[in-house]
């Protein structure tokens, strides 16, 4: 009886995971473009741009982190490296994790075509913004290596990864490439597809 329990409690936590980031990227994307909701997002987001307290090179490190020319590489290096140690359906998990994302975020941003804020940019990002591409990725990458290393399951690693993740967002609205709406809609939008992939794994490869 236990046993089922704990079967049951490890398929539908991901179901209830996979509900909520889709349902709440759905009510971000709703809400962006109205009122009182577009005018606080760019007030707070002006807010953070223009705050003292954040450090701008700290915020270009946080934000290398979560661009491809570091994410692409080290994904690489793990997809080959699950292939070479005979985990060959982990190296698919990655590939379809590097890949999903990046073609998911690039449909959103010409879907959707929102702007970026008008205020000066500090280092260049791409037309659109909406949702954060860097901050999708990294949720997406990062948490699916906090998967695969078994750390998901130690509360203060998860806490101090929803932080990293959430100073990567925070970096992006400072840097002025996005508004915060942005950076939380891709927060929820690479959590999701990282929950759709590792249940998409444990059906097709551990059944």
């Amino acid at each position: 009886m236990l046993w089922r329990k704990k079967r049951t409690s490890n398929t539908l936590l991901p179901l209830l995971g996979l509900v909520f980031t889709g349902g709440f990227f759905a009510f971000l994307t709703i809400i962006r473009n109205q009122e009182p909701y577009r005018s606080l997002d760019k007030r707070w987001s002006r807010s953070i741009y223009d705050s003292d307290t954040l450090s701008n090179p700290l915020m270009v490190i946080f934000s290398r982190l979560s661009s491809g020319f570091f994410t692409v590489p080290l994904g690489l290096m793990l997809f080959f490296s699950y292939q070479n140690t005979g985990n060959r359906d982990k190296s698919k998990l990655i590939l379809f994790n590097v890949i999903g994302i990046r073609i998911l975020n690039a449909l959103f941003k010409q879907l959707f075509k929102r702007k970026p804020p008008e205020w000066e940019r500090l280092i260049k990002a791409s037309k659109y913004g909406y949702p954060s591409a860097h901050t999708m990725n990294a949720a997406g990458f990062y948490g699916l290596l906090l998967f695969l290393s078994g750390m998901w399951r130690n509360l203060w690693a998860l806490l101090v990864s929803f932080l990293f993740l959430i100073m990567i967002g925070v970096s992006r609205v400072k840097l002025g490439i996005h508004y915060i709406l942005d950076m939380i809609a891709g927060l929820a939008g690479g959590l999701f597809l990282n929950l759709l992939s590792i249940k998409t794994y444990k059906w097709f490869f551990k059944r």
